[in-house]
């Protein structure tokens, strides 16, 4: 028997916008239906919310993704950043939102409303369910991906050429979130940065 759900989330993060960093605090409403009889599957299918929302957006920076050189600038001064596919509006915030969570719950429940408001747009409330437009967020992007990724920028380089630090999102494996019945793999703790290291050498 399907379940239905509502599920209230709020959290504070950042936004650039017209040249400005602004902190907001966020509230999203969402109503849910379980679609499946694994109550295994419904904790974790909350715990993935929980983990993406509270651990991912929290204390983000929500920013145009065509805005190259303020990302970078951020990128650099250690800034988590969220680009979108528009300027960081409530509604483009809600309706990626309402596409990264049906994404990461890979239907073993489904999102069928976010409503979404924050302090800095006035409360007021913008409504998005699956009968309506994806807009900007209908192409390609982290708002589809099921990892727990909020960002497509790609790792680089540091300037001395020492240290290679190839940035990589947890996984849910990672997390301890994989639906139940998912086939265990080994997994190698390797590290994620590789250092080239200048050795002395015997002269003589």
């Amino acid at each position: 028997m399907n379940v239905r759900l509502e599920y209230d989330m709020t959290w504070s993060a950042a936004i650039w916008f017209e040249g400005r960093l602004q902190i907001n605090e966020y509230t999203a409403e969402l109503a849910i239906y379980t679609n499946t009889s694994d109550s295994d599957d419904h904790v974790t299918s909350l715990a993935r919310l929980n983990h993406f929302v509270y651990h991912e957006l929290a204390n983000t920076v929500f920013i145009n993704q065509t805005d190259q050189e303020q990302i970078q600038a951020l990128i650099s001064a250690g800034i988590n950043v969220t680009p979108l596919p528009s300027e960081p509006i409530d509604q483009i915030i809600g309706i990626a939102l309402y596409c990264k969570l049906n994404a990461i719950l890979e239907q073993r429940m489904m999102v069928t409303d976010v409503t979404m408001h924050s302090n800095l747009g006035d409360n007021v409330r913008y409504l998005h369910s699956d009968h309506e437009s994806l807009g900007p967020c209908d192409e390609t992007g982290w708002w589809v991906d099921s990892s727990p990724m909020h960002s497509n920028l790609k790792p680089t380089i540091g300037n001395k050429r020492q240290v290679v630090k190839l940035n990589r999102t947890p996984t849910w494996r990672d997390l301890d979130l994989e639906w139940s019945g998912t086939p265990s793999t080994t997994n190698d703790s390797a590290t994620n940065t590789v250092v080239f290291a200048k050795f002395p050498t015997d002269e003589n």
